[in-house]
């Protein structure tokens, strides 16, 4: 089943690393309500940096860490993103946000959708981009993938009680395999917080349930990063790399800027069989931030499989 997921198109050239490239809140066209102009500006800006990623010869896997959609996850603005995101010619994987199930609304309104628009959205989202949850394997690491699938609740990303049950289930079946989560929300108390005894992100922008969330991590040693969009955090934004991202003092969330801002920067995953590391990519400049490069280290117990 999990080789299926990520069955490789061509031969690669032998590596000693897989690498993997975050694509966080893309929002095509775009998000914000701005002048035409402006609104076509960005529109190319992310189509030049989805072409510049077709050149990346060493990179395995795309991930798409939600919101895609430009708000409200309508039919035309699901066909709209699907169209230009196929014009990234590698491996895609896709989870959702808030923003491609949640929400209605019309001319740029958005407002929280029902019960019943929240299953058409689900069912929208299936249909184009795939499950809103399931497992692969690349590089001889675990890879998950986590997606709001409620039809209550007032937090941005809740996970029903069946795909905790599966998350939970799908962990027990890889306790020595190096693991990473994707999910469109952060893990709670992972973000820089400006005030005392105030805790970041709040319960409305973090992965819920919490308590739940807590119990399987606790489990499940072998989980080493959480990767996350929804908040998008800068580069100049504190929370973007601190301390404070380890869940636990274990878990390292990575946070993720957006799409829509005037310089598009990524984050790269590189997979190597004792350690990861986490780099930014300014598409601007062209260039990698070596202040942002971090390192985490896999326990000896935490075997590769590849």
């Amino acid at each position: 089943m999990f080789a299926s997921l990520f069955a490789k198109t061509q031969a690669q050239p032998q590596r000693n690393y897989s690498r993997l490239v975050i694509i966080s809140d893309f929002h095509y066209p775009c998000k914000n309500l701005v002048p035409p102009k402006e609104r076509l500006m960005r529109m190319a800006a992310k189509e030049r940096v989805l072409q510049e990623m077709n050149d990346w010869r060493d990179l395995d896997l795309a991930v798409f860490t939600g919101d895609m959609v430009q708000r409200n996850g309508d039919a035309a603005e699901y066909r709209l993103v699907r169209l230009v995101v196929n014009g990234l010619k590698k491996r895609k994987a896709f989870i959702a946000g808030n923003h491609e199930l949640l929400y209605t609304g019309h001319h740029g309104e958005l407002r929280p959708g029902s019960c019943t628009e929240r299953i058409i959205h689900f069912a929208r989202y299936t249909q184009t981009f795939g499950p809103l949850y399931y497992a692969g394997e690349q590089g001889g690491y675990l890879l998950v993938f986590l997606s709001p699938d409620t039809v209550t609740g007032g937090a941005a990303v809740e996970l029903s009680h069946q795909q905790l049950a599966w998350l939970d289930q799908t962990l027990a079946a890889h306790r020595q395999q190096p693991t990473i989560i994707f999910c469109h929300a952060p893990l709670e108390q992972t973000a820089v917080s400006s005030r005392p005894g105030i805790s970041l992100p709040s319960p409305r922008n973090s992965v819920q349930p919490a308590a739940d969330i807590r119990t399987i991590l606790a489990r499940h040693h072998q989980v080493r990063l959480w990767v996350s969009g929804h908040t998008h955090t800068m580069p100049s934004d504190a929370t973007f790399m601190d301390d404070a991202n380890y869940y636990e003092g274990r878990v390292l969330n990575v946070y993720n800027s957006d799409w829509d801002e005037d310089t598009i920067y990524t984050n790269s995953l590189y997979l190597y069989e004792d350690h990861i590391l986490v780099r930014t990519y300014d598409h601007s400049q062209g260039t990698w931030i070596p202040a942002f490069d971090r390192t985490v280290v896999l326990p000896e117990w935490c075997c590769l499989t590849a």
